[in-house]
């Protein structure tokens, strides 16, 4: 993994030498987390997209209708748990939110097809290097039983304990050029590698991004 994680970032920066455009964009995730090994709290739960944001410079070279994009930035993923506990007539009932934030530094290149001078449809590979990890635990509406059972928590994950260190992936998106300087973006990111330290459970991360951004 190491390898291949210093490869990438190698044939990222070389790129950069390359490259024929420079430019910035920031906007919105909505990322979750797939697999068979979900942790829930129990079958009722739901489990809604959490909001992120991502800021990244990136740079662009090529010419044709093909080019290349390779850009580096933060990114902050991550994924939600809601349930209720209890929840009969005489008991009463508290509801929970379980929020994990997952903040990575994220690096990723991509192939850029434009099908026309304002569109381009993208395609590549992305490597999230974890910055650091927390879980938030918020319990509110309680009834019955459940009043002053429960307290609000939290917990920091420990990299290479609790959580990987390193993740990859496959990005496919779309890019929508508004100006010759200002651009819209929508991506997909696939994790591929488990989020579990010691690869004895399946889940991965997985987000959808809206950005805007602009070359200068």
């Amino acid at each position: 993994m190491k390898k291949i994680t210093t490869t990438f970032i190698f044939m990222i920066f070389t790129s950069v030498l390359f490259s024929q455009q420079f430019g910035i964009k920031t906007g919105l995730n909505l990322t979750n987390v797939y697999g068979d090994d979900k942790v829930f709290i129990d079958d009722d739960f739901t489990n809604p997209l959490k909001p992120g944001v991502n800021v990244a410079g990136f740079a662009q070279f090529g010419y044709g209708p093909l080019k290349f994009n390779v850009q580096a930035g933060i990114s902050q993923k991550g994924f939600i748990m809601k349930d209720q506990i209890g929840g009969d007539s005489l008991g009463g009932s508290v509801k929970v939110n379980s929020t994990y934030h997952l903040n990575y530094i994220d690096i990723n290149t991509s192939g850029n097809y434009f099908v026309s001078d304002m569109l381009s449809l993208n395609a590549g590979f992305g490597l999230l290097l974890l910055v650091n990890g927390k879980n938030t635990v918020k319990f509110y509406e309680h009834t019955g039983d459940y009043i002053g059972l429960f307290s609000d928590y939290e917990n920091d994950a420990e990299i290479g304990e609790d959580l990987s260190g390193v993740d990859f992936g496959v990005n496919l998106g779309t890019t929508f050029y508004i100006t010759e300087s200002l651009l819209l973006d929508a991506n997909y990111y696939l994790g591929l590698a488990t989020l579990d330290p010691y690869e004895d459970s399946s889940i991965y991360n997985n987000s959808i991004s809206i950005s805007c951004g602009y070359i200068f």
